[in-house]
């Protein structure tokens, strides 16, 4: 039986996962910032999932249905995505608290982090080396750094010519901008 090519995805809904993410960013940016010092990062717990979410989902169209995605999308960018899946599915399949405060060092917001691979539960399936990338870009991370270099990813993706993401929102400007940034 012939191999068959996925329909190609409405740019619109693309565009939509792109503001999502840059809007759910936002929140858990303001999230972070109200966090109250006592609650090891729960009143970032749910910004940062959907955040995982939205990155995750634009990553898995652009690998389905960018043919240039593998080879000429940033390396690095594509790892972290894969270290940001890793965390999305212990966050959904193992409901797991991905995310804490860092020790408390006097700031006057303490970071959220990752938490380390060992405090979280074991995941049911390993895929594609998911781990190690979040062991190398994640564990021990702040989150907000995380995202923003996921956001920089992303508006690479769309600068790159040929890329899905830049003939999906082509004259859409930078969607940061739209997320409310």
């Amino acid at each position: 039986m012939p191999a068959t090519t996925p329909a190609p995805i409405p740019p619109d809904l693309l565009t939509a996962a792109l503001i999502g993410f840059h809007r759910a960013f936002n929140r858990l940016k303001a999230d972070a910032a109200a966090s109250p010092r006592d609650d090891d990062g729960m009143t970032a717990l749910t910004s940062a999932t959907e955040c995982l979410f939205w990155a995750c989902a634009i990553e898995e169209v652009a690998s389905k249905y960018d043919a240039t995605y593998g080879t000429d999308a940033d390396s690095y960018g594509r790892s972290l995505v894969q270290g940001a899946r890793w965390a999305r599915n212990q966050g959904t399949h193992q409901l797991a608290f991905v995310v804490a405060k860092a020790a408390d060092d006097g700031e006057a917001v303490p970071e959220i982090v990752w938490r380390p691979a060992t405090d979280l539960p074991a995941p049911e399936q390993e895929r594609k080396g998911q781990r190690k990338k979040y062991d190398l870009h994640l564990a021990g991370q702040p989150v907000l750094r995380t995202f923003s270099h996921l956001a920089g990813f992303f508006a690479s993706e769309q600068n790159r010519a040929g890329s899905l993401l830049n003939s999906a929102t082509r004259g859409l400007g930078d969607l940061r901008d739209l997320g409310g940034e």
